[in-house]
Formats: C-alpha cells, sequence, structure tokens
C-alpha cells in the first residue's frame, strides 16, 4: 500500500527535526569527547616517547636461556602485569612486555587502534625474543591471553602459553555492549568500561593506569581478537597452562571452561583461583598466581 500525502509529510518532518537534533547535540558530543581526553591527559601524564610514565614497556634481561613474552590486556598497560614480568625475572628470564599499539598513551591514540595492529605487534615481538633466545613462551592477561593463544596456534616455535583469564570469549554484558553501540556512539563518542569491577582490591584498582572508556569500533576490534583466539584453540599444541578467576566479572566460569576443553595440547592445565576479578595479575593474591606461574614454566622452559 502506498503511504498518503500525509503519511509522508509526518515523515519528512519527523526527519528534519531528528536531523536538526542531532546537527545541535553533535558539537555538544565532541566537546564531551575532548573534555574525557583532556581529564584523562592531566591525570596521566606521558614521557618524552610519548607513553604514560607508569606504563612504560618492560625488557629486563634474564640469566637463563629462555625468555617470556607478556602480553598485557585491552585497555590495560605494561603496568597491570608488572608483578609478574618481576617473578619471571626473578626466577632468571629475559622477560619482555611491550605497550601494545595505541595502549598507554592517549584516548586517541587508543581509538585509532585495532586488532590487525595489536595481532602485528605480539608477532614481531616474539620474532625479536626468539632471534635472541633459545626458546620463548608467551603469557598473557585477558585480551593478551588471547594474542598468546593465537602466536602459539599459528608459530610452533612458541615453548609455551600462559593464558590468565584469556579472553576469547564476549561475556552478556560486552555483547549487549557490542549491539546497541552504533546506537550509544550518538550519545557518546566514549563508552563506560566499568573497569573497577574487575579488580576487587579497592587500591589495586585506583592505581590501574588503564582508559577505562572504549569506543564501539574498538569493542568490535576487541571482539575480532576473541572470536580469532576461540577458532584458534584446537590448534594450540604447545605446553598450556590457563589460569581463571572464579568470580571473574568478564568470563563466566562456564565459559572459562569450554574454552579450556577446545585447546588441542595434550600438555593443558586450567588452575582456578578465587577472592579476584578480571585482572588477577594485580588483585588480591597475585603473587600466588605469580609463583603458580613461574613454577608451571620452570619445567617447561629453559
Amino acid at each position: 500500500m502506498v503511504a498518503s500525502a500525509p503519511d509522508w509529510s509526518r515523515a519528512v518532518a519527523l526527519a528534519g527535526a531528528l536531523g536538526v537534533l542531532l546537527a545541535m547535540w553533535w558539537p555538544i558530543r565532541l566537546l564531551i569527547a575532548g573534555r574525557t581526553e583532556r581529564r584523562f591527559e592531566a591525570a596521566h601524564p606521558r614521557n618524552r616517547g610519548g607513553i604514560i610514565i607508569g606504563a612504560e614497556p618492560i625488557l629486563v634481561r634474564g640469566t637463563r636461556p629462555g625468555a617470556v613474552l607478556v602480553l598485557h590486556g585491552f585497555n590495560d598497560s605494561p603496568q597491570s602485569v608488572a608483578h609478574l614480568a618481576g617473578t619471571l625475572h626473578e626466577a632468571g628470564w629475559t622477560v619482555c612486555v611491550p605497550a601494545l599499539p595505541g595502549h598507554a598513551r592517549t584516548l586517541q591514540e587508543f581509538a585509532r587502534s585495532g586488532a590487525r595492529q595489536w595481532t602485528d605487534a605480539a608477532r614481531d615481538e616474539f620474532r625479536v625474543l626468539r632471534e635472541r633466545h633459545s626458546q620463548v613462551a608467551v603469557c598473557g592477561l585477558s585480551m593478551g591471553g588471547a594474542l598468546a593463544l593465537t602466536l602459539a596456534a599459528e608459530n610452533p616455535e612458541v615453548a609455551a602459553v600462559v593464558g590468565i583469564a584469556p579472553y576469547v570469549h564476549l561475556s552478556l554484558p560486552l555483547r549487549l555492549l557490542f549491539a546497541i553501540g552504533p546506537v550509544a556512539a550518538i550519545g557518546a563518542r566514549y563508552l563506560s568500561g566499568g573497569g573497577k569491577r574487575s579488580v576487587h582490591d579497592p587500591v589495586a584498582a585506583d592505581a590501574m593506569i588503564a582508559y577505562r572508556v572504549s569506543t564501539p569500533r574498538l569493542l568490535r576490534q576487541l571482539s575480532a581478537v576473541a572470536h580469532r583466539a576461540f577458532v584458534d584453540l584446537p590448534r594450540v599444541h604447545q605446553p598450556v597452562l590457563i589460569v581463571q578467576s572464579r568470580e571473574d566479572n568478564r568470563i563466566p566460569q562456564r565459559s572459562a571452561v569450554k574454552a579450556f576443553e577446545r585447546i588441542g595440547s595434550p600438555d593443558k592445565s586450567l588452575q582456578w583461583v578465587s577472592g579476584a576479578g578480571h585482572v588477577i595479575t594485580v588483585d588480591y593474591g597475585h603473587e600466588r598466581v605469580e609463583r603458580n606461574i613461574a613454577e608451571w614454566l620452570n619445567t617447561r622452559l629453559a
């Protein structure tokens, strides 16, 4: 049925009104985004290289032949895995923790980064370490864990893999946020990430150097990393250790078990911890987690 002229008139009038409202709101949206960026930069001064002070990449030389590449998570920085890097170095290994593209810098740089850049950076860092060390293990937190598993799936030279709450599954809240992201983006450029719920220790939560916001496009990029890692799991045949918190606010226990069961390696272990959120490496009990990881790697890495 063809709409009558009055129906078309109302539709045109409504579209025009929405266009005017959007035109009026868009400059305000940009002002809010700019204020968010300036507040973050004021709270997190950067060094001459453009890296946030306290979130610099880590490279410490060890006395053992092997090395460990440690990858931080989405929205985080090397600071989130600094304790773990120190423990692994104390065990004798060379440890490298790069700042993934867009991370530990500005919100604008974060917004421009993406899955391909993060993955390529992880590959490059592994290649450099492998040129200098007889064995290299890859360890990653959250998205870094997903990248570590993908590296292992595509490169048999990875000696061992440690996934700390690896983000290979999108939680229901994130899937919902992903679904409404395009609409939410009209209201705001940056969406709150609810990061403090990921760390139960209030002191550690406040000390985290993280953006705590994201954009709809970045959530799609995170989804791409997680999906690829999930698909890659059956091709991971190296020794694998997965460490997962029972109170993880981002990864349900059932999803963690499902992902673990997909891993193709005959030498795989799933260790559960309690009392911590998603970012286990800074939360309550992180010292025990670090010791367990070092002990596990000690039997699998020179």
